[in-house]
């Protein structure tokens, strides 16, 4: 019997300067490690491009099997333990966010 697959998804944050991207990455993602995990989620790392032309953050994220990715980053970034995470960094600073859900392809080892 085959169990649920975890939903996998991308998450880019588009950043207003390069010093506030590093800010964040610095300090408020190791800061997520610990509070995703509350909330069913997956970081599976945190990544800049080589060749950014913009400062952007990628965040591939899993959440757990049967939950809707977009009802579970609502409540996380309600809760006390965001906006602990977040203290002293201004979110103004995010410029963007685009969010893509993906869809294993039938070769993808997972599934």
């Amino acid at each position: 019997m085959r169990t649920a697959m975890r939903t996998f998804g991308l998450r880019v944050y588009t950043l207003r300067s390069p010093e506030t991207l590093d800010s964040c990455r610095v300090q408020i993602c190791p800061r997520h490690l610990s509070s995703f995990p509350l909330f069913g989620v997956k970081a599976s790392g945190f990544w800049t491009a080589r060749d950014a032309f913009a400062p952007r953050l990628f965040v591939p994220a899993s959440f757990a099997a049967g939950e809707e990715p977009g009802e579970v980053v609502r409540g996380y970034r309600q809760s006390n333990e965001f906006a602990e995470d977040v203290r002293n960094f201004d979110v103004s600073a995010i410029v963007s966010v685009e969010s893509t859900i993906l869809v294993p392809s039938t070769s993808s080892p997972l599934q």
